[in-house]
């Protein structure tokens, strides 16, 4: 059995007090945005099963935007619609991106890409990281382990959001012709 339309995902109208005005404008505004945000979940996020529940959180925030909100017309309604989805797909996009710390134990060894075994190669880059200063260290650990916006990185740091980010930059250079990475600066 295939999956609901995306149609069929507005059933949740049918709990929010006042939605069922809105009905028919968002049944609009999923048929006119689905094909736009199945290439999106496929393009971006590498996975066009998502695009599903991408639309189910993007439904149910539309609606709670537009019962306070009372849309003008349609295209307002898939206005609404189109931000809610395109910021799910950032949401997910950042939480996928997010900087992983390993179990060194279970790692096993990369492709000869590299002079290093993906061990090694761990094990490297937490020394490096360890041996950096304690601002750039604390910067690319709110960067990429927590997945700051860089402005917020430089009120933590109490630094300039370019100078930070140039410097993480560097630092990351570094660790990447450390460790060997193919296409690394120079």
């Amino acid at each position: 059995m295939g999956s609901p339309s995306p149609l069929d995902r507005c059933w949740m109208l049918n709990d929010s007090p006042g939605a069922l005005s809105l009905k028919p404008a968002v049944r609009a505004a999923v048929e006119w945005y689905w094909s736009d945000l199945q290439h999106a979940a496929a393009s971006v996020l590498r996975d066009e099963s998502l695009a599903a529940e991408i639309m189910e959180d993007a439904i149910a925030h539309a609606v709670a935007y537009l019962a306070d909100h009372p849309p003008k017309d349609q295209d307002d309604v898939n206005a609404v619609l189109s931000r809610f989805c395109r910021r799910e797909v950032g949401r997910r996009r950042k939480r996928q991106s997010r900087l992983l710390f390993i179990d060194l134990s279970a790692a096993q060894l990369s492709s000869s890409d590299t002079p290093f075994s993906s061990t090694d190669a761990a094990i490297e880059a937490e020394k490096i990281l360890r041996e950096a200063p304690p601002e750039v260290r604390q910067a690319i650990m709110l960067r990429y382990g927590s997945s700051e916006s860089w402005s917020e990185v430089a009120e933590v740091t109490g630094g300039r959001p370019a100078a930070i980010r140039m410097r993480c930059k560097r630092f990351l250079d570094r660790i990447r012709r450390r460790i060997g990475i193919v296409g690394a600066p120079q």
